[in-house]
C-alpha cells in the first residue's frame, strides 16, 4: 500500500478521536507497525518495538485495541496465527498469502457488498466476512526438474 505524507496524521487523528489511551508501549508498537513495509506477526512486532518477550500479551491487547479503532487489519494465516498491518482508518481489503513464507499481496477489491446482499436474501443479519486467498508465491514454488524423455 502506498502511504502519502498524510497517512500517519490520519492514523493519529483516528486514535485521538477515539477513547483509546496511548501509552508509551502502544506508541512504540504503532511506530513499529508504521515502519514495517509488510504485514507482520505479533512476535515480530514485539521484537521490532523493543519490548521484552514477556510483553506478548500486551502486544495482542494493543493490536485488538488498534483493530477496534480501525487502524490495523488482521490477516489470518491458513494453518494458524495472524499477521497485522497498519491501514488507512476503516480501510478494508483482502490479500493473497503465501502458504510457506507468508508473503502477502494486497487485493484491492472486495465482494463484501454482494455477499451481504445475498446473505440478507437468505435471512442472515449482522453479516461480516473474511477472505484471504492462499497459494505459493513465486519464490516458494517447488523447482521441477526437467525429465529427459528417452525414446526407443
Amino acid at each position: 500500500m502506498k502511504r502519502d505524507n498524510g497517512f500517519l496524521k490520519r492514523i493519529l487523528y483516528t486514535i485521538e478521536s477515539s477513547p483509546l489511551r496511548m501509552t508509551q508501549k502502544r506508541e512504540r508498537l504503532l511506530d513499529a507497525l508504521v515502519a514495517s513495509d509488510r504485514p507482520i506477526s505479533a512476535a515480530v512486532l514485539r521484537d521490532k518495538a523493543g519490548l521484552p518477550d514477556s510483553d506478548l500479551v500486551t502486544v495482542y491487547r494493543t493490536l485488538e485495541a488498534f483493530e477496534r479503532v480501525g487502524i490495523i487489519q488482521r490477516i489470518p494465516l491458513e494453518e494458524s496465527g495472524c499477521l497485522f498491518e497498519v491501514t488507512e482508518p476503516e480501510d478494508h481489503h483482502h490479500h493473497f498469502v503465501c502458504r510457506e513464507c507468508h508473503r502477502t499481496e494486497r487485493l484491492d477489491f472486495c465482494l463484501g457488498k454482494e455477499l451481504e446482499e445475498r446473505a440478507k436474501k437468505l435471512g442472515f443479519t449482522e453479516v461480516t466476512h473474511l477472505m484471504e486467498v492462499y497459494g505459493l508465491c513465486e519464490d516458494c514454488q517447488p523447482v521441477h526438474e526437467s525429465v529427459d524423455c528417452v525414446g526407443g
